[in-house]
């Protein structure tokens, strides 16, 4: 079958496809593990009945009706925690992949249209931050700048932008150097009209695997920085329980199946789950990866 036929078939059967047609079978279980995250993220702690930060058992409770992870080693509910603490992670990563993208999609283009210097000015600067211990720096920054989640997102997106601002870069060059878009810059059309409403669509498909690897970075780097004790303690999360976990020795106790693990497990499930929907949405969308019928 010609490239043409194909084409045509793709373009007649797109209205009638349906979302695992779109994603694949491992993009729609990537899409319904994250759409149960976030549903547990927005109506979960309406389901438990503490916030998980005061004492409701006595120490080392063990599991119960009611009290289905036990009690920590001040008796407080691991369950609540576990539950509260999804929104706290899944907000950050989502935060910060929408922050991220933004910025590679200004960045990126600005450095593909802009003059030679200009150009060369950001990508230099892009060299840059690339190239910064990115641990070290953001323990160095957390623990001079503050703990609160409007810090960490800005830390993490500080250093999570580069990367992708050269994809977008290399995308819309690629884009920009097609035919008609050279015969329409020649006939003096506006650059930002043609960046907005005709580059956009070759850079579009790259935007949602930067979105979804920001999230996936963002998520595992603020549970190391809570494990190591850069996080807010006051507010409860995956990494924060680790922390207190690991503080408190849990993992030498027969508590370590009921106290980090959970919150182990969900990171991990997470960000599977984000690499599932990235995978299948940059071959859906990416003419070179599609895979024909």
């Amino acid at each position: 079958m010609s490239e043409l036929v194909i084409a045509e078939n793709v373009t007649a059967g797109s209205g009638r496809r349906s979302l695992r047609d779109l994603l694949g079978l491992p993009g729609l279980i990537g899409t319904a593990i994250v759409g149960l995250l976030l549903a547990v993220a927005i109506f979960g702690p309406l389901l438990v009945a503490n916030d998980g930060l005061s004492p409701v058992a006595e120490p080392w409770a063990r599991p119960r009706s009611g009290l289905w992870l036990g009690g920590d080693d001040v008796g407080k509910d691991l369950f609540a925690q576990l539950i509260i603490g999804t929104r706290a992670s899944l907000l950050l990563g989502l935060m910060v992949g929408v922050v991220v993208t933004a910025i590679a999609a200004v960045v990126g283009g600005l450095a593909a249209v802009s003059s030679r210097w200009l150009s060369a000015g950001l990508m230099r600067f892009a060299d840059v931050v690339l190239t910064l211990p990115m641990l070290p720096l953001l323990i160095l920054a957390a623990a001079f700048l503050g703990r609160g989640v409007d810090i960490r997102i800005a830390l993490l997106s500080a250093l999570a932008w580069a990367g992708p601002a050269r994809v977008v870069r290399a995308g819309v060059l690629t884009a920009w150097s097609s035919a008609h878009l050279e015969v329409a810059r020649a006939m003096g059309a506006p650059v930002g009209h043609l960046l907005v409403r005709h580059a956009s669509y070759a850079v579009g498909p790259l935007l949602i695997p930067i979105f979804v690897r920001a999230a996936m970075y963002a998520i595992v780097a603020d549970a190391s920085l809570s494990f190591l004790g850069l996080g807010d303690p006051t507010v409860p999360s995956w990494g924060t329980i680790l922390f207190w976990a690991n503080t408190n020795s849990a993992f030498l106790t027969d508590a370590w199946a009921r106290w980090p693990l959970p919150a182990g497990l969900a990171i991990t499930v997470t960000v599977i789950a984000l690499g599932l929907i990235g995978v299948a949405v940059e071959e859906r969308l990416n003419p070179v990866l599609r895979k024909a019928d």
